[in-house]
């Protein structure tokens, strides 16, 4: 795999001040619920967890991140409303979707799970095991090679390939994927040091996990065929999430 330089350290540099921007925001519980950042060679993304809009993202400049977080710290409460068209309109308006993708938002795809996945970590769910999240798309080499998302637990190191289906090809990428990382361990922790969410020190062991919909007459064969690559499985199912309120 061939790293650039260059676009290394741009990627660490941009990783810095969305960390120090991120923990201005670290008492928003809402705006981390709606949206996380992507440090990237070019600037930094702000991508969208929400479910009529999910991993839609837009890159600013370091200098602008503070001010476009602002004004979405402002709308979060509508953002979160039951009003779904008026969040698409919110949403449009800061350019983070256009009328051609409002037509297909509610569709379920990978970019729903690949959101939902990263929402319920950041809201520490049970089934997430107390792994955080750190990561989406993660890329230092080229846009092959992205990890969907990277996660941190009691000096282990996850990464997750999201299928939306039952893509079996998600095994062996995977497991590359772990690979690469254990074979440029220092290249990737300059970059997963300055995590704006989950920042990685080190880690001791690298778990890759192929992520995809559970189906009941197959579960065995692809339980199967992941142990014979050597990677984990998780399997995941469209279901209710309860939030129940105190009486």
């Amino acid at each position: 795999m061939k790293f650039i330089e260059e676009t290394v350290k741009k990627i660490v540099q941009n990783a810095e001040v969305a960390q120090e921007v991120w923990m201005e925001f670290a008492h928003d519980k809402k705006l981390r619920e709606c949206f996380h950042l992507r440090p990237i060679s070019d600037g930094i993304s702000v991508i969208s967890l929400l479910p009529y809009a999910p991993m839609r993202g837009k890159t600013v400049t370091p200098d602008k991140l503070k001010d476009e977080l602002e004004k979405l710290a402002g709308e979060t409460n509508r953002l979160l409303g039951i009003d779904v068209d008026k969040a698409l309109d919110i949403m449009e308006k800061h350019d983070f979707i256009d009328d051609k993708y409002k037509k297909r938002a509610g569709r379920f795809n990978e970019y729903n799970a690949q959101a939902l996945f990263i929402r319920g970590m950041i809201l520490k769910h049970d089934m997430y095991e107390g792994i955080d999240f750190v990561a989406s798309e993660l890329s230092l080499a080229s846009k092959s090679s992205r990890f969907d998302i990277v996660g941190y637990k009691d000096d282990n190191l996850y990464i997750f390939e999201m299928k939306k289906n039952r893509d079996q090809k998600g095994f062996k990428q995977v497991a590359e994927y772990a690979t690469t990382i254990n074979n440029y361990k220092e290249i990737f922790l300059k970059v997963l040091r300055k995590s704006p969410h989950c920042p990685v020190s080190n880690f001791k062991k690298v778990h890759a996990i192929a992520v995809m919909r559970y189906a009941t007459n197959s579960v065995t064969q692809v339980e199967n065929s992941a142990k014979e690559v050597g990677v984990d499985l998780w399997l995941y199912e469209r279901s209710i999430t309860l939030r129940k309120t105190a009486l």
